[in-house]
């Protein structure tokens, strides 16, 4: 038989059968196989490789894998970029998409070919530990791998070993690791390549693009368009602000089954704003039904850092399960504010978050700490102690993992007293005022603070429905991802403009005294 897959769904299943039928009889049929495969990755996909669908559950969820003719051609692409990156050139390739064209499953089994006949190492990372794996997850990384794994015949696959975001090639050497966004994602070690997956909604997207470029001659980003839009570290890269990039640009015209009657179903059940931005692929934004979007054009970004002649604040919101901090240092003579540090974690206690203020770390407890979380704790070491803090005027009732009054735990056991101003009366929308005027005269250290810009961008109020007949604005915004940091910097300039009406109140009677003093020194006795 001629061993070409039929690109047919149904002609390629009756393929498959009959190939493995005749395979499992003859262990020269293996051989032949097995080296067809290593050579012809294209065919290894079509003629072992399964995808899977669970939004086809009434029907039959698992699909032979057939190459789309754009995933075709991204085959290509990879194999000429790693071609390029094996020959010593540094290639940093980024791959544009719209949601659901099967590019991270393309991307998934172009890798893990080469992880199976060759000494190949990647390294896959994701916004987030659980999307990198999490067992069972369908939506995760290595999900698609062990699916893929769990498919292929016996003879086809090479001993290996399982572990938490770990998969060894114990033939080949090959690995294939995971590892969640953070400042120094992908340090160490040598890697084939590094993917980026979604790199448009990571926390540290710049921070961990910039910490692997030493790490492996090919870097790979892709992303559908972030709600941050053209502010995004993603968009930077593909707009060529960062540098020169290779390009791969999938188009929701790529997946075969869609037509224009899809096109007309996808723009009715969607807003224009999703619709824009998973389906166009649209990099504009819009600030429609977002809090501070349109005044954080006005905010300056750059890396501004610590500066020991101006004072320094620390604004903290403590949720029931996420605690967030925000450094800032502000110059209430020229009416000048700065962010210089962030940093935001859930489930801990509250002494957890202590040794960011202090800039110590007991002998005892080093390990409990990430290394960049260390590094940021050795940067505050070296700055002032005299630190004023503000938080939530809930903070009394509010509690964290310790059950316990937050401001008084602090205050009594580690001497950190949060001030916070009481409501009385005013409502979210006086915050929102208040830090809305204070946007224009803000500075933001971009490399340090990436989570929280994308936080404060994204903001947003809930959607009404069409029939909705209201025509005052919603009290407050959606409490999700974007909250906590929002929140922390409300309550810092809630606090400091009460400080700063009282410290130019005080500059106003010193500049008319010293006019009356001057204007005395001179008129006649």
């Amino acid at each position: 038989m001629e061993f070409k897959a039929p690109q047919d769904p149904v002609e390629n299943k009756r393929f498959r059968l009959k190939m493995l039928q005749k395979a499992e009889e003859s262990p020269k049929l293996q051989a032949y196989l097995r080296e067809k495969c290593r050579r012809d990755n294209q065919f290894f996909c079509d003629a072992f490789l399964w995808t899977y669908d669970p939004r086809l559950a009434d029907k039959n969820p698992h699909l032979p894998f057939i190459l789309w003719p754009k995933q075709r051609k991204l085959f290509e692409q990879l194999d000429y970029w790693y071609k390029r990156s094996q020959s010593g050139e540094r290639v940093n390739a980024v791959l544009d998409k719209p949601r659901a064209v099967g590019a991270t499953f393309t991307l998934v089994a172009w890798c893990f070919h080469r992880w199976l006949f060759e000494p190949f190492e990647a390294r896959f990372g994701s916004r987030k530990e659980d999307y990198v794996d999490k067992r069972g997850e369908s939506d995760t990384i290595f999900f698609k791998f062990d699916y893929m794994i769990e498919r292929l015949p016996t003879w086809l696959l090479a001993p290996f070993t399982r572990s938490s975001m770990l998969l060894k090639n114990l033939e080949t050497g090959g690995q294939i690791s995971g590892e969640s966004a953070n400042p120094n994602f992908g340090r160490g070690g040598r890697k084939s390549i590094i993917v980026f997956d979604e790199l448009g909604f990571w926390e540290w997207a710049r921070a961990s693009w910039e910490a692997c470029g030493e790490t492996t001659n090919f870097r790979l980003a892709m992303s559908t368009p972030p709600l941050t839009g053209k502010d995004s570290f993603f968009y930077k890269l593909i707009s060529g602000q960062e540098g020169r990039v290779d390009m791969f640009a999938f188009d929701w015209r790529d997946v075969p089954t869609r037509d224009d009657n899809w096109f007309t179903q996808a723009k009715e059940s969607k807003s224009e704003e999703e619709f824009a931005r998973e389906v166009l692929k649209s990099y504009e934004g819009t600030t429609k039904g977002k809090v501070y979007a349109a005044d954080m054009r006005f905010v300056r970004l750059s890396d501004v850092d610590y500066n020991p002649r101006l004072p320094l604040f620390v604004a903290w919101d403590f949720g029931l399960d996420t605690v967030a901090m925000i450094w800032l240092q502000a110059d209430l003579v020229h009416k000048k504010f700065y962010i210089i540090d962030s940093y935001w974690n859930q489930n801990k206690s509250i002494d957890f978050y202590v040794p960011f203020i202090t800039g110590v770390v007991g002998s005892g407890s080093v390990d409990k700490y990430q290394p960049y979380e260390l590094e940021m704790i050795l940067r505050h070491r070296l700055w002032s102690r005299n630190i004023t803090h503000f938080g939530d005027p809930n903070v009394k009732q509010r509690h964290v993992k310790d059950k316990t009054s937050t401001r008084d735990l602090l205050y009594e056991k580690f001497n950190i007293y949060i001030q916070s101003k009481d409501w009385g009366g005013r409502k979210w929308t006086d915050l929102r005022d208040i830090t809305k005027l204070y946007l224009r005269d803000l500075e933001i250290n971009e490399k340090r603070n990436e989570y929280l810009l994308a936080a404060l961008r994204s903001a947003r109020y809930p959607e009404r429905t069409e029939t909705s007949q209201a025509t005052t604005e919603p009290l407050k915004p959606i409490h999700d991802w974007t909250s906590h940091f929002r929140s922390a910097l409300e309550y810092f300039f809630d606090n400091i403009h009460d400080e700063e009406a009282e410290k130019s109140e005080k500059e106003i009677k010193r500049i008319e005294a010293e006019a009356y003093e001057g204007e005395s020194a001179f008129s006649p006795i």
